[in-house]
């Protein structure tokens, strides 16, 4: 079972990842700004790159298609794979899931990949090599993914109970 899950958290966060690196590709750095640290993003928004305005829009309309995306991704997962139905089976396993990816996206996307590659950087930035270096910006949020993820599981976990009782 922990084997299984371990497997599935994996690739969970592979699938996940290809949707968000699809996602970054075909709309370009500028709108997925608001993932940036902090300088960055200011310095985009007095260079004329994005206003505050696009950004939260950007934000708001990336974030909601990516929690859609988790959500369903974690019930395809739960449900139909592992054929659970109950709220505690799909609380725990979509907070597993949610964490392994958090733990997949600080480490390997966010540390390795773009804290140290050019393909993350936007023209007007190149000399911020601090900001874009900044590895505390990006575990911060893997912390405090431990808890903001208890809403979505808990969510989850209604939605496979709910499936459960009506399959």
């Amino acid at each position: 079972m922990i084997v299984k899950i371990i497997i599935e958290s994996i690739i969970y966060s592979l699938l996940y990842s290809a949707f968000m690196l699809i996602l970054f590709n075909m709309q370009g750095a500028k709108h997925q700004l608001y993932n940036y640290p902090p300088d960055i993003k200011k310095r985009a928004i007095e260079k004329g790159i994005i206003t505050q305005e696009q950004l939260n829009i950007n934000a708001k309309k990336n974030k909601s298609i990516g929690v859609l995306v988790m959500v369903l991704l974690c019930i395809i997962i739960i449900c139909a794979v592992n054929k659970e139905k109950t709220f505690f089976a799909g609380f725990l396993q979509s907070y597993i899931f949610f964490n392994a990816f958090s733990l997949f996206d600080a480490l390997i996307i966010d540390t390795i990949w773009f804290c140290h590659s050019k393909w993350w950087v936007i023209l007007g930035t190149e000399d911020m090599t601090e900001a874009y270096h900044d590895y505390v910006f990006h575990w911060k949020w893997f912390f405090l993914g431990f808890v903001s993820s208890i809403p979505l599981s808990v969510i989850v976990g209604g939605v496979v109970a709910l499936l459960g009782l009506i399959f």
